[in-house]
């Protein structure tokens, strides 16, 4: 770690001595070990190594960044200059800021150190426990790992963070076959701290696998109506989650006054059950976030609480740019509250919809409307699942969804970096062919 504290000093001292008031750098090493499986077969074995340099420079308030792989002094000043270059051919904004809190702090996330055969025993197994259980399943592939790193932010007002972390790490694809029929497919992921128990009963892999499983034979849906979509949490994610951050609570939302919460701040914009923090800090999170871009030290606060917006989701820049406050933390270490209905009960209640484990569709508008296809999709009706669904068009929009929020499970995805339930809501187009 010495050489890393080492590198990232030149390089604050090399950039206040080429003009630079303020600086900042990132300075890393990264090693992988890696498995990959193709076609339920094992295909590849690897370790990758890795090194990294992040630097940004502030000179009469114009920024300049810069991203290199090379550790060698000659390169890394030939980095700075280009990054001091970079600078002063943009355009001045005073809004840039790094953090002025001085601090020198150490953190270690995870399990840095790898064990490869147990690794290799997890993903042999989570193939053997997938063919067993899931005979129709076709691994398409599964690429598992272990990344461990060494890292050193550092910046010229005294902010230093050392962090050393490492976890397991497992994606797969995969879809469902029988003769010549088959599913659509959809891909797991989860990220562990230690390999103490089946990967397969992590996350939602077990129901996942199994709802995809069903989706061999389907239906095509007739005509259009107005029902409950039951979004899966990888599809909450997709329609929803990632909307409200990106149009309503984001800098470039936010600065360009687009969003339209953007005088909502305290006031009611979803329905009372409806809460959403970023927790870098929460148990469920293996490799947490310690600090943002700007080396602000990282905590964990609300962007909705009952309801209401509490905060928006702005780096110190955006909060410069708007006067709103900044936010506490950055990334996607996301907690949605969960409800107190199971996911069959929640079924149960329903009278007229559709449950969609994944969602394929264009950008949303900037207002939230937004129109896709539910994939992976089974129809609902009077209370029981009818079967999957062929590609089946789904539209709405996400600020009437919040305000007609139908229930929320107890069942959460946690994958090692968010923790999300599935939410059902009303008043979404459901349209077949």
């Amino acid at each position: 770690m010495d050489k890393l504290q080492n590198l990232a000093s030149l390089i604050l001292d090399e950039a206040q001595a080429l003009g630079a008031q303020d600086a900042q750098c990132t300075v890393a090493e990264t090693q992988t070990r890696e498995f990959n499986v193709d076609g339920g077969e094992f295909s590849l074995m690897r370790t990758l190594f890795d090194r990294s340099v992040s630097i940004t420079v502030l000179k009469d308030h114009r920024k300049g960044s810069v991203h290199i792989n090379r550790f060698d002094e000659d390169a890394v000043k030939a980095a700075i200059r280009d990054c001091i270059a970079a600078s002063d051919s943009a355009e001045p904004d005073e809004a840039w800021e790094f953090s002025h809190e001085a601090c020198s702090l150490s953190f270690t996330d995870g399990e840095p150190v790898c064990d490869t055969e147990a690794l290799f025993m997890r993903t042999r197994e989570l193939l053997f426990q997938i063919a067993e259980r899931h005979p129709k399943i076709m691994v398409e592939q599964m690429i598992t790992h272990h990344a461990s790193g060494h890292s050193v932010y550092m910046n010229t007002n005294g902010v230093t963070y050392e962090e050393t972390e490492g976890a397991y790490a497992f994606s797969i694809m995969y879809s469902a076959h029988e003769g010549e029929k088959g599913s659509s497919f959809f891909s797991s992921e989860v990220v562990v701290e230690h390999l103490d128990r089946p990967i397969i009963d992590c996350a939602l892999i077990e129901s996942e696998l199994s709802a995809v499983e069903k989706q061999i034979e389907t239906q095509s849906l007739d005509g259009k109506f107005v029902g409950t979509a039951l979004l899966a949490p990888s599809a909450l994610l997709e329609i929803v989650i990632s909307t409200m951050i990106g149009n309503f609570l984001s800098d470039s939302s936010l600065i360009e006054g687009t969003s339209i919460w953007k005088d909502r701040l305290g006031t009611q914009v979803a329905d009372p059950r409806f809460s959403m923090s970023i927790t870098p800090d929460a148990d469920h999170v293996v490799l947490r976030e310690h600090h943002t871009g700007e080396g602000f030290r990282s905590e964990a606060f609300d962007l909705i609480r009952d309801g209401k917006l509490e905060s928006f989701d702005l780096s110190a820049y955006g909060s410069n740019k708007t006067g709103f406050p900044r936010a506490k933390a950055s990334g996607w270490n996301l907690t949605v509250k969960s409800g107190d209905t199971a996911l069959d009960d929640l079924i149960a209640g329903m009278d007229h919809g559709i449950l969609v484990m994944r969602f394929s569709g264009g950008a949303p508008a900037p207002s939230g409307e937004f129109s896709g296809v539910a994939k992976n999709s089974f129809l609902i009706e009077n209370g029981k699942l009818q079967g999957a669904l062929s590609e089946t068009m789904i539209s709405g929009s996400v600020p009437d969804m919040l305000m007609n929020l139908r229930g929320i499970t107890t069942e959460v995805l946690q994958n090692g970096s968010l923790s999300v339930p599935y939410m059902a809501f009303d008043g979404v187009t459901i349209s077949g062919q």
